[in-house]
């Protein structure tokens, strides 16, 4: 019977150590710390500063706002180390603007950088002691600068001078101004230009105050398509006979009412919707 006498059925023996061996492996180990230690502590920040510092930031997306503005917000600054910046955390100082609603920050090479937003863009003014503007989703935006206010319709009757910017207010009064222009800027109507104001102080109408001084009268929410088309053709008649009514009233099911501007107060017209 065979038996197996190979070497692995031996115990290893490792070769012994001497001092000096020991000695020169813990120089090796401290020596590599010390290099360690040594490389910590250059200037690495500073001379990747130098490398590559931030020269160029573009900012896209603009419609109210200024370069200037938009990129101090950002935070960043000429010269500081491109690559050290945070691109995230730029992104969220944009977003915390009360005016930008979308943003997106990219590098461009290793010196640029590229500030793209989507401004709020106003659609109503609302009253805040001066008017302050309001967009499509009801939030609340100082001017930009003192008096200096888009061209857009005025709501009246509530009055949000307790909040500060960037609130977004979603009061029944907001959502029903908002609603009507929605409604008067569609395509087929195009009549959110000859708004001056949206009435909404009274819950079951809502007055419109054109542009030239006539009130139109409506139900407090927006009726359909082919009632206001009715007051687009009625209103499109008036300026063609270069007329100025004193009233219309839309709140009628099938029937426009115009009332003259005279004091007599007889409708100078009716027409079917």
């Amino acid at each position: 019977m065979s038996y197996y006498q190979g070497r692995a059925l031996r115990p290893e023996r490792r070769p012994r150590v001497g001092p000096a061996a020991r000695v020169a492996r813990i120089a090796s180990m401290l020596g590599v710390f010390a290099l360690v230690a040594a490389l910590a502590q250059l200037p690495w920040g500073e001379w990747r500063a130098k490398a590559a510092p931030l020269t160029d930031v573009r900012v896209e997306g603009l419609q109210y706002l200024d370069a200037a503005r938009v990129i101090a917000q950002a935070g960043v600054t000429t010269g500081e180390d491109a690559l050290a910046i945070d691109l995230d955390t730029v992104r969220q100082r944009l977003l915390m603007h009360p005016r930008i609603a979308q943003a997106d920050v990219r590098r461009r090479g290793p010196r640029g950088l590229t500030l793209r937003i989507r401004e709020r863009l106003p659609v109503l003014l609302v009253q805040h002691g001066v008017p302050w503007e309001v967009d499509s989703s009801g939030v609340l935006m100082a001017p930009l600068a003192e008096g200096a206010v888009a061209d857009v319709p005025l709501l009246v009757g509530p009055d949000f001078e307790s909040l500060p910017p960037g609130a977004q207010v979603r009061t029944l009064e907001v959502r029903r101004g908002l609603a009507w222009v929605r409604a008067l800027s569609a395509r087929e109507l195009q009549l959110a230009g000859q708004i001056s104001e949206l009435d909404v102080s009274r819950s079951e109408s809502t007055g419109l105050m054109l542009m030239n001084g006539t009130r139109v009268l409506t139900p407090a929410w927006p009726p359909g398509l082919d009632r206001l088309s009715a007051l687009q053709v009625v209103l499109a008649d008036l300026r063609a006979r270069g007329t100025v009514a004193g009233e219309v009233d839309l709140r009628f099911d099938r029937q426009v009412i115009v009332r003259p501007a005279a004091p007599s107060g007889v409708a100078l017209a009716t027409r079917s919707s």
